[in-house]
């Protein structure tokens, strides 16, 4: 999934429109970041999938995804996963946590379903059958139908202009209870800036 799809969708999962406006710039062409200081066994999104067949253009609209992801994380379809989302700013040369989190205790029952953001920006737009498999089973193809995101989001909350980073964890835990061995972090850069109606 690209940068501006996870993070545009990250920021419409934390916020709810009210008005106000705001549009995302993106940091990084590198588009995900490894997560400073992170545990033994924690990989980056090139552990999560492969990337390379997804496409991604920009116009004046927004952008136009189309393509197809591939599953690498090697965990089990039975596996419980759990997601968490914190919005950090950048203040004062250090990144602080806002009030903007979101925890998926078993993101696997969340991922297809409609009243979800993520579902809007992301699943919903999955083409081939592949419900069953959340991101659990490895060598699974995500196909894309060809859709437009657009650059702007509304917020509900504090949300100041500047610059946000999205930590983004997946942790994998059998039914046992026990963690898997290997976790999925990455962190995405962005600029937000509120779009000033003309006068």
């Amino acid at each position: 999934m690209d940068l501006a799809v996870i993070l545009l969708t990250v920021l419409s999962l934390l916020s709810i429109a009210n008005g106000a406006q705001y549009e995302l710039t993106v940091l990084d062409e590198e588009i995900f970041s490894i997560c400073p200081n992170s545990e033994p066994g924690t990989l980056d999104m090139n552990g999560l999938m492969d990337l390379s067949e997804l496409k991604t253009s920009m116009n004046a609209e927004g952008i136009t995804v189309s393509g197809n992801s591939t599953l690498r994380w090697d965990i089990q379809l039975e596996d419980r996963v759990q997601m968490n989302v914190n919005l950090l700013y950048f203040d004062r040369g250090s990144w602080t946590p806002t009030v903007f989190s979101q925890v998926f205790k078993d993101f696997c029952k969340s991922m297809y379903d409609s009243s979800q953001l993520h579902y809007k920006y992301w699943s919903g737009h999955i083409t081939n059958d592949v419900r069953n498999k959340c991101v659990s089973v490895p060598g699974t193809k995500m196909m894309y139908e060809t859709y437009s995101l657009s650059m702007t989001a509304g917020s509900l909350g504090p949300l100041r202009e500047g610059s946000y980073k999205a930590n983004i964890m997946l942790r994998a835990y059998d039914s046992m209870g026990a963690e898997r061995a290997t976790r999925i972090c990455f962190e995405i850069k962005g600029d937000l800036f509120k779009i000033r109606k003309k006068r």
